[in-house]
């Protein structure tokens, strides 16, 4: 379980209003394009600044909002009789499926970082139930809802075949109830582990989401059959009823809503903010809307991503990227463009550092923070970020040239056009002078010290572009850059 730790962040969370201490700046437009989304190009950070950032935050939900879901595959709806030979094509299916995951997170903002942000709530392993359709039936559901209603989510998921079969609801019967799903709902998905709820509740709830037990095949709609549930009464949290699955559910949001709300925000906030937990006011605050809007998500998103709490210096360079997080953002803030199949090796690098996309760890999903670095796991990102440095200098060496030429505010200042590459990169300043000196003599190379004093040296110089690979090189291997 993710320790209980308290933020230094004492802001509040009525509107951020820029000020002389608190400018709207490029630090923090790039703070909150790294939090809602994967990243933005130079323009369009340049571009936020001419707004106020309450008005831009809600262009990004506006943006999150007109997205629609990723399309369906043609096998998005398929049985497994549909193929000609499921081993073999299945697993072809499935990495198609991770690669257009991947490419559609570079460009979906927000919709893609609470899609992410769902699939490690309610969490299904693909390789458990081993259908390509279930898998794009249970992506599209949370597309469907990731900036929609919870409770209407909590509903929807708790039918889904991956789900069903993950959690082993397809084998709860009247008569023979399995309390897996059950368990998990009330443990990781609404309440918090030993948060209100008894043993006696689960195995109660687990009669109510009995039937769902019928079909024909691997990618099959799974049907309620009402041979399969128990239709009698159960007695959950001191009321008995003849509750089913949408009246279980119904039941539980009504006399268990402090629990939930304060529960989801807390996830929420350590996800978007910081690992460190503020003061409880700032959570009950948050709950108190989630709630009062009848589990609507976004007027929470909109109230936390607008204060100035998640605008404060705090919560600036405060959580560890994932590994999809550190290459993807990598590519999209460097404006490189990369084929599908490059996506799949760093999909299988992510993987390879324990983020593999529709294969969480366990049914609590990956924890993150502090546990996506050790001295391993570091070295493969360097690897995968390399591997992406080194297409992109394939493809065309001029990338670099371009990405340096966009960036920095001089043509002809190793120093400052050193110091633009950097803190494009990473969070916030670097410590010391020191460190931006050696950024700069990384940035130099061999390119003799006596053309830069004369003035001889500038962007269009032939070994630009190798000079920014060499400081690209070094930026990704400095602590800052793992944070966001």
């Amino acid at each position: 379980m993710t320790a209980t730790l308290t933020s230094c962040n004492t802001d509040t969370l009525n509107t951020y209003v820029p000020s002389g201490s608190k400018p709207w700046n490029i630090n923090r437009v790039r703070h909150a394009v790294r939090r809602l989304g994967y990243g933005i190009d130079h323009i369009q950070e340049n571009n936020a600044l001419s707004v106020l950032p309450d008005v831009f935050i809600e262009g990004l939900i506006t943006d999150a909002l007109a997205y629609n879901n990723t399309p369906a595959p043609n096998w998005g709806y398929w049985s497994q009789s549909d193929y000609t030979d499921y081993n073999n094509e299945r697993v072809t299916q499935i990495q198609q499926w991770w690669t257009q995951t991947m490419n559609d997170n570079l460009n979906l903002g927000l919709k893609a970082r609470m899609t992410m942000f769902w699939h490690n709530h309610f969490v299904t392993r693909v390789e458990d139930y081993n259908a390509p359709s279930w898998l794009f039936q249970y992506y599209n559901l949370l597309q469907t809802h990731c900036l929609g209603n919870f409770k209407s989510l909590t509903k929807a998921i708790g039918k889904n075949e991956s789900m069903l079969v993950f959690l082993n609801g397809v084998l709860n019967y009247q008569g023979n109830p399995n309390e897996n799903y059950a368990r998990e709902l009330f443990e990781l998905f609404t309440l918090g582990e030993n948060n209100n709820y008894t043993q006696q509740d689960i195995v109660e709830a687990a009669r109510a989401l009995t039937g769902y037990n019928s079909y024909t095949e691997l990618g099959a709609p799974i049907n309620f059959l009402p041979a399969g549930f128990d239709n009698q009464s159960k007695t959950i949290f001191g009321v008995s009823s003849n509750f089913n699955h949408d009246t279980l559910i119904d039941h539980l949001f009504a006399v268990r809503a402090n629990e939930i709300s304060d529960f989801i925000i807390k996830k929420l906030y350590r996800y978007f903010v910081s690992p460190e937990l503020p003061a409880q006011s700032i959570i009950d605050t948050l709950a108190l809307t989630f709630r009062s809007n009848n589990w609507e998500i976004l007027p929470v998103l909109r109230q936390l991503f607008k204060s100035e709490h998640f605008f404060a210096q705090d919560a600036i360079g405060v959580v560890i990227k994932s590994p999809i997080d550190c290459f993807l953002t990598f590519i999209k803030e460097a404006n490189f463009t990369i084929t599908d199949q490059q996506l799949s090796i760093v999909h299988y690098v992510s993987a390879a550092l324990s983020q593999e996309l529709f294969n969480p760890v366990d049914v609590a999903g990956w924890q993150g923070d502090q546990e996506w670095i050790n001295s391993t796991s570091l070295t493969g990102r360097w690897q995968g970020l390399e591997y992406i440095m080194w297409q992109v200098w394939n493809d065309d060496p001029e990338h670099y040239r371009n990405l340096a030429l966009d960036i920095a505010t001089s043509n002809t200042d190793p120093a400052i056009i050193a110091r633009d590459i950097v803190d494009r990169f990473v969070p916030q300043s670097l410590h010391t002078n020191t460190d931006y000196t050696l950024a700069t003599q990384v940035f130099k190379g061999d390119v003799p010290e006596n053309y830069f004093t004369s003035g001889q040296w500038n962007l269009q110089w032939g070994s630009a572009p190798w000079q920014t690979l060499l400081l690209i090189q070094h930026i990704f291997r400095m602590p800052e850059f793992q944070l966001k």
